[in-house]
């Protein structure tokens, strides 16, 4: 009943570039505290400059067939997810297929089914663009993400490798069919 209540003040949108930094505080924030205890202050300080850096997310919120939506209490930013069209996946899934490639929530946030109502929009985004398969990468020891995504109806299908900084980590790759 709890995740109801706090369902009805949760809105997702979807961002505006003004978002950015906003969105880029709850990936830096969220990444943190999912992998920093798994990982090498180095490895984590030249991923989060790399890929949160706010020139690389303000390229990647103009990508072509690229999403990003927002989820918001009141006035502050909770939680994102990314969607994308990628060819990585192609010869497993074929050409209709998009990529959920991120889905953070701050941590202050759990509990608020603020995962619950992004995975929602990413659902509704991909019927509506009439996408056939839903994919994503998830890190191996990444275990609580892997419920949740079990839990929607994603299979691991294959795995891929995903650097942070120099270290080489396995990514399960996830998919469903829509």
């Amino acid at each position: 009943m709890l995740g109801f209540l706090y369902s009805t003040m949760i809105e997702i949108r979807e961002a505006k570039l003004q978002d950015i930094s906003a969105m880029r505080a709850v990936a830096i924030s969220s990444y943190i505290d999912t992998f920093a205890s798994s990982n090498t202050q180095e490895n984590m300080d030249a991923f989060l400059s790399d890929t949160y850096s706010l020139e690389k997310l303000e390229e990647e919120f103009i990508e072509k067939n690229s999403k990003l939506f927002l989820a918001f209490d009141g006035n502050d930013v909770v939680g994102f997810l990314r969607l994308r069209e990628s060819d990585e996946v192609l010869k497993f899934l074929g050409k209709n297929a998009v990529e959920l490639q991120r889905l953070y929530v701050l941590t202050s946030a759990h509990g608020k089914s603020v995962g619950r109502l992004l995975m929602e929009k990413s659902m509704i985004h991909a019927n509506q663009n009439n996408y056939e398969w839903i994919w994503l990468g998830v890190w191996e020891k990444n275990y609580k993400a892997q419920k949740f995504y079990k839990n929607w109806g994603f299979e691991k299908f294959s795995e891929h490798t995903f650097w942070m900084g120099d270290d080489p980590q396995i990514d399960w790759l996830f998919k469903k069919r829509l």
